[in-house]
């Protein structure tokens, strides 16, 4: 398995993008807000939705067509709306839009499903849409990855994308995928679109598997806000057109691989994120401990502008322990920066070791190590520090 330099969504044999700027939020700023994605040959889809009660207007109708329906064409998608608290009107508006598509495309009914990503509570505005799709059919090419992964962008600073070729004896396949996302981030899952490529042949059963395990060590492995939205979606298509039946833990690998580097691009452009920051919970009693554990120590406030002031203060880090409600014992805890053994048994080993701490925390990239000594379970979360900035970007967000 191979990074493909410039990879996107279109980089696997078959599919094709093309993007407008439809204004869709009416501001009137020209950028790029609506995109479409679509496959030569059906593609076989698997999604993961968030597990918020409500639910945006575009996944009630993906949730809905995937009862009785597995394959696909193409995919809308739009930012600058959510169409998520809309009502009926929100319903209708993506049973319009898709209809429309299908028309254009010549794909018949059920075949294209809609993404949205913007704002809550506000009417999507279906004719700008739909007076795109002509432009939209008629500018799709194996080219667009990148206007794909831009259309896609509300707070975001980059777009977000990466491929991988995976070579087999009988030939090679390719998996991509670009996400958008920046605030709104926690688990199950955040407010990010994903969309994820492949050429692969492979069923629809093995296929959902495989997306159910990526995403529990990416997109749910991530936190910047502990704010969870109405319109997360993780799709993983798999259109054949390589003719490669994969191997399907080496297919299991470059999906992994896909998923959690996308998910770390989420975190590292977080909202005015200055810091990367991996939280490697080790030797819970449980899995579940480790895991409620490391998300603790991600969602602290206390302990994100820790980061963001460059201060080792590891009292933070075991006090936010204890308040998780997780079986630990103070003196069994020890606690790395990096690779800097900090504190063994509850308390600090040295004094003298602040100033080598508090160098680490000037890094772009930590990594903080939390080990219970309580059992064998352990987990890893990414998340981002608190700044200034993540206040005033969400304080703005609507003006």
């Amino acid at each position: 398995m191979q990074n493909i330099k410039g990879a996107g969504v279109c980089t696997p044999l078959g599919y094709l993008a093309s993007s407008v700027a439809a204004d869709i939020k009416g501001n009137k700023k020209g950028k790029k807000d609506l995109t479409l994605l679509y496959s030569e040959v059906p593609f076989t889809l698997a999604a993961v939705f968030t597990k918020n009660t409500i639910k945006a207007a575009p996944l009630k109708h993906a949730i809905k067509a995937l009862e009785t329906n597995r394959e696909f064409s193409a995919i809308v998608v739009n930012s600058g709306n959510a169409n998520a608290s809309t009502g009926k009107q929100g319903l209708e508006a993506v049973d319009t839009i898709v209809k429309a598509f299908e028309d254009e495309l010549g794909t018949g009914e059920g075949s294209v499903l809609m993404g949205s990503t913007g704002t809550i509570g506000v009417k999507m505005p279906v004719e700008k849409v739909t007076s795109s799709v002509k432009e939209l059919v008629d500018e799709l090419d194996d080219a667009n990855s990148h206007d794909f992964a831009a259309a896609i962008m509300t707070t975001d600073t980059v777009p977000k994308e990466i491929g991988v070729l995976v070579e087999t004896p009988n030939g090679a396949y390719v998996v991509a995928g670009t996400t958008k996302g920046a605030g709104m981030i926690a688990p199950h899952m955040a407010t990010m679109l994903c969309y994820i490529t492949t050429d692969a042949l492979i069923g629809a059963d093995n296929l959902q598997n495989v997306l159910n395990n990526a995403v529990g060590e990416s997109f749910n492995s991530i936190t910047i806000d502990n704010d969870m939205s109405t319109n997360d979606t993780v799709f993983l298509m798999a259109n054949g057109m390589s003719g490669i039946i994969p191997d399907i833990d080496q297919f299991q690998e470059a999906v992994n691989h896909v998923a959690l580097e996308l998910a770390k691009m989420i975190v590292k452009d977080g909202e005015g994120a200055t810091k990367f920051v991996t939280i490697k919970v080790k030797n819970a009693q449980s899995e579940a401990d480790a895991k409620k554990c490391a998300f603790a120590i991600a969602n602290s406030p206390l302990v994100k502008t820790m980061f963001y002031g460059e201060d080792p203060n590891w009292g933070r880090l075991i006090a936010t322990v204890g308040a998780s409600g997780v079986a630990a014992v103070e003196e069994k805890i020890d606690i790395c920066f990096d690779d800097l053994a900090y504190v063994k048994d509850g308390i600090i080993i040295d004094e003298k070791l602040e100033e080598k701490a508090a160098k680490i925390m000037k890094n772009d990239e930590i990594e903080i190590t939390i080990d219970l000594n309580m059992g064998t379970f352990g987990k890893t979360v990414y998340t981002c520090d608190f700044s200034k900035e993540y206040v005033s970007i969400n304080a703005d967000y609507r003006t």
